[in-house]
């Protein structure tokens, strides 16, 4: 008996295969698929998972794809050309597109191979020879015939065979049009029989034309080939049987340079292989939503939220489960009703066993660990077999033996129903003394039953966990209660089946009164910790679906503010362009009209530095987000928003039916209510509500910026003109200027004060670093303007 076999068999390990085989992109990673072989080790396991990881990070988070596709299934090809036998054209071209394939992939991945290098490694051992792959490249032209470029003694002979087959066409054309055979031919064409052109002649009229080559079913018509094309067409013959030659020295040369790297090449496809065998996995795993478990070496299998891989590829609607063997409880117990879930919980156990050695992400849920379990074995099922005279008992107490032997450290042994099909009494102590040799043995063990002697086995050792698959109003939640000691639920589950209602009455009244009562209680006891689970459940569903909603939110808001800021930075960055090309361009209608002063011009520089100014304020008008509506009334005492300065104000005073009196600050402005805009909470009555106000801290200085980080394009809007003014009137307009720019939202102004006796500029620059609201200045450079510009960052 193969009992690793069998347990593939019971574990349904093939319609994984078959489903990972789905993922795959290439003939050959399809065919290494159905016969994925298990990590021996926990490190090899770590590192095929690590493998899938890194597909994930180049396809999904980068939205590439990994361009393993194309390499095709040549090995065969190159197998023969390794023995010396040629091969023809159609498979050398396909011989080259593998190899230009494999080129390709090798390439792409040495491109990230600090962000993939477990796959990096794979690719690694491609090895295409340049040379090679060059040979095959320009071997076939676009027809996918040898190259005539490529080997010029070939397009010599066919360009030789053309000329003969038009001259022959030019004959055979002129006395089919001529009257020369008019009185002999049947009709007017050429037509071809045995590879020679021919004419359809009149039998009667045949002598003397040519050689004859056939004729018609009637026999009044014989196809004649003219003489004047016999020895043209036999050279034409000579000619095809000479490239028939050449191509066949050119294809059998061809051939021993692929078969001169047939290891090289061997070993590149089995590395795309491998490749390809990671992209199927990674695509399985995200199929099913998997996760990539952690793989120790402690003999743990620990899952969170986990589902059957074959029900979920089914597109069933898997209830999720936590299931949980390791060292300090080795041995689960699954218990409750028929058909309630407790083998799809053991199955699903050991495929995740399974899944972890192959490297396939688990259908579970994140902190789930599944170290590397060998061997994993299985007994699910019937092993009854007439012929043998074996019944099902002994065919399972065969298994049974069979996985003693075999339990270890490291092992995972499955047991479904074990010790049934026997006496109770009896099978439930060989089943427990089994149970306990297994774990004495170092092996993690799962088994289900229905025995009540196993359902209180956690009590009596404390290596065994129990768990029951819970039933809800008479039906099975599939879903798995840790700690609990479920029942079998017959009489509820014979009911449901459709068993005669007097059949399950008589089964109840032969259970004696006390056994009565207490399955009674047992059930609604099972019942009523099942509806609380399943709310449980559904509270917990809703709220991580509600943590992905708002992830997902928070993650489309990021996104979007990530594209505002981009968008905001080509746009300024496209302004200043046209900024810099139109301040050019003003300087040098100045320049001109400098030079030739005269109405025209002036007009035109005039109307450059408008388009200058008009491009800045729509600027500012995109780059300012729109205001909230006005308020519909206002009294004294409410809190507006003066959109124009951007800052917040107080209603001070009612000037008519649709102005208003508005504090700000130290200012006091008289606006239309237009012009303002409703705040986020109100002053007036709504005030007298909220708590008073703490006392006002004193107002932090500006935060200080490095002054090498100051950009700006400078603009009359901007720019402040100092020239010609005492020092004490030039600090004054300063002072205002700075603190008006600052209201406005400027980033950054310009003082101009020119180069003069330099007090005006050294009285400035010595007034700035302690001056409100800027945070940074510094002499302006020489595309700014030169250091008779100080620009100042606010």
């Amino acid at each position: 008996m193969d009992l690793f076999a069998r347990t593939l068999d019971a574990l349904d390990w093939g319609a994984v295969l078959a489903a990972l085989a789905g993922h795959a992109r290439t003939e050959r990673g399809r065919r290494a698929c159905a016969a994925t072989a298990l990590a021996e080790t926990g490190e090899e396991a770590r590192r095929l998972l690590a493998e899938v990881a890194e597909v994930w990070r180049l396809e999904d988070e980068e939205g590439a794809t990994i361009p393993v596709g194309g390499v095709g299934d040549v090995a065969a090809l190159v197998e023969r050309a390794g023995r010396g036998v040629p091969l023809d054209g159609g498979e050398l071209r396909d011989v080259g597109a593998a190899l230009a394939a494999l080129d390709r992939l090798q390439r792409w991945l040495a491109g990230r191979a600090e962000e993939a290098p477990h796959l990096w490694a794979r690719a690694e051992r491609i090895a295409v020879d340049a040379g090679l792959l060059d040979t095959l490249r320009r071997a076939f032209d676009e027809t996918g015939a040898l190259s005539g470029e490529a080997w010029p003694e070939l397009a010599d002979l066919r360009e030789r065979l053309a000329g003969l087959r038009a001259s022959i066409r030019r004959t055979l054309d002129e006395l089919v049009r001529g009257d020369a055979l008019a009185h002999a031919l049947r009709d007017r064409y050429v037509t071809e029989r045995n590879g020679r052109f021919v004419l359809p002649i009149k039998a009667g009229a045949r002598r003397g034309i040519g050689i004859v080559h056939g004729a018609s079913q009637t026999g009044e018509t014989v196809f004649v080939e003219p003489a004047a094309v016999v020895e043209p067409t036999n050279e034409a013959r000579e000619v095809e049987a000479a490239i028939e030659r050449e191509e066949r020295r050119i294809l059998a040369e061809l051939s021993a340079e692929v078969g001169a790297f047939a290891d090289e090449i061997l070993t590149s496809l089995a590395a795309a292989e491998r490749i390809d065998h990671a992209v199927a996995r990674a695509g399985l795993g995200a199929a099913w939503k998997g996760v990539l478990p952690a793989v120790g070496d402690g003999g743990v299998l620990r899952l969170r939220a986990a589902r059957h891989p074959v029900l979920v590829l089914r597109g069933v609607a898997v209830v999720p489960n936590d299931l949980a063997v390791d060292a300090r409880r080795p041995g689960l117990v699954l218990t409750g009703p028929n058909t309630g879930g407790k083998t799809v919980a053991l199955k699903t156990m050991g495929l995740a066993a399974l899944l972890a050695r192959a490297g396939v992400p688990v259908p579970a849920a994140e902190g789930s660990r599944v170290d590397a379990f060998a061997p994993v074995l299985a007994d699910v099922g019937d092993l009854q077999a007439v012929a043998e005279d074996r019944s099902t008992f002994s065919g399972r107490v065969l298994v049974l033996r069979e996985m003693l032997d075999r339990a270890a450290p490291g092992a995972l042994v499955l047991l479904d129903e074990v010790g049934s099909g026997t006496d109770p009494a009896q099978g439930a102590a060989l089943a427990r003394a089994a149970l306990e040799a297994l774990v004495d043995a170092g092996a993690r063990v799962v088994a289900t039953s229905h025995f009540a002697e196993l359902r209180g086995l956690a009590a009596a050792d404390s290596r065994f966990e129990v768990a029951a698959v819970q039933v809800a109003d008479g039906r099975p939640t599939y879903r798995v209660a840790p700690g609990i000691a479920g029942q079998s639920h017959a009489f509820a589950v014979a009911r449901r089946v459709g068993l005669p209602a007097a059949v399950v009455a008589r089964a109840r009244t032969l259970l004696d009164a006390g056994a009565r009562q207490l399955a009674d209680l047992m059930e609604r006891l099972d019942e009523d910790r099942a509806r609380v689970a399943a709310r449980e459940a559904a509270l917990a569903a809703r709220e991580a679906e509600l943590a992905e909603r708002e992830a997902a939110l928070a993650a489309r808001e990021a996104e979007l503010a990530r594209r505002r800021a981009r968008l905001r930075e080509e746009v300024i960055a496209g302004l200043q362009e046209r900024l810099r090309e139109r301040e050019r361009r003003v300087k040098e209608l100045v320049a001109a009209l400098q030079a030739d002063p005269n109405l025209r011009r002036a007009g035109r520089a005039l109307e450059a530095i408008r388009s200058v100014r008009d491009e800045l304020r729509e600027a500012e008008r995109e780059d300012r987000p729109a205001p909230a509506p006005p308020p519909k009334a206002v009294a004294v005492g409410d809190a507006v928003l003066v959109p124009s300065l951007g800052r917040k104000g107080t209603v001070t005073a009612l000037l008519g039916r649709d102005r208003v009196e508005v504090a700000v600050g130290a200012m006091r402005l008289k606006l239309r209510r237009a012009e303002l805009s409703a705040a986020s909470s109100s002053g007036g009555r709504a005030a007298a509500r909220r708590p008073p106000p703490r006392p006002a801290k004193p107002r932090p200085a500006p935060s200080r910026l490095d002054p090498a980080e100051l950009r700006g394009v400078r603009t009359p809007a901007n720019t402040c003109d100092l020239r010609g003014r005492r020092v004490d009137e030039a600090l004054a307009e300063a002072e205002r200027f700075v603190d008006a720019a600052a209201l406005r939202g400027e980033p950054v102004v310009f003082l101009l004060h020119g180069h003069g006796t330099g007090a005006l500029k050294a009285a400035l620059r010595a007034w700035l670093p302690a001056a409100p609201h800027v945070r940074a200045w510094r002499p302006a450079r020489a595309d700014e303007g030169g250091d008779a510009y100080t620009l100042v960052g606010l």
